[in-house]
């Protein structure tokens, strides 16, 4: 058995303890703490000096995740990193301009139930 094998079992999970992923923060540095329903969608672009490069694999993880519209709960079952840390990286995101959140409707905006109606009843004459 080698060395390296028996300070660590395969199936113990990551190294890497989460408060390293995320440089010791607990907290987004904007203070904005995403809902778990929240969606973010990934822009294309990064600003502020950030530069593909430079960022961390779980970065550039959660990258390819908002490719699509993705909730937060599911950026961190998919990445297997707790919602916490989750949350630090996809406002580390935001604030170079990588991801957006993507807000719903206020009430006012949203389709009527007459539209709504007519959906069910498309539906139903299926």
């Amino acid at each position: 058995m080698p060395a390296a094998d028996k300070w660590r079992r395969r199936d113990a999970g990551p190294v890497v303890r989460p408060y390293a992923v995320t440089g010791g923060r607990t907290e987004p540095v904007d203070g904005e703490a995403l809902d778990l329903i929240a969606v973010v969608v990934a822009t294309g672009r990064i600003e502020k000096g950030g530069e593909p490069a430079t960022l961390t694999p779980e970065h550039r993880r959660i990258l390819r995740l908002c490719k699509r519209q993705v909730t937060v709960a599911d950026v961190a079952s998919e990445t297997a990193l707790p919602v916490g840390v989750v949350r630090v990286l996809l406002a580390d995101l935001m604030a170079q301009g990588a991801i957006t959140v993507v807000r719903q409707r206020p009430a006012g905006q949203r389709a009527g139930n007459d539209v709504l109606q007519e959906i069910l009843n498309g539906l139903r004459a299926l």
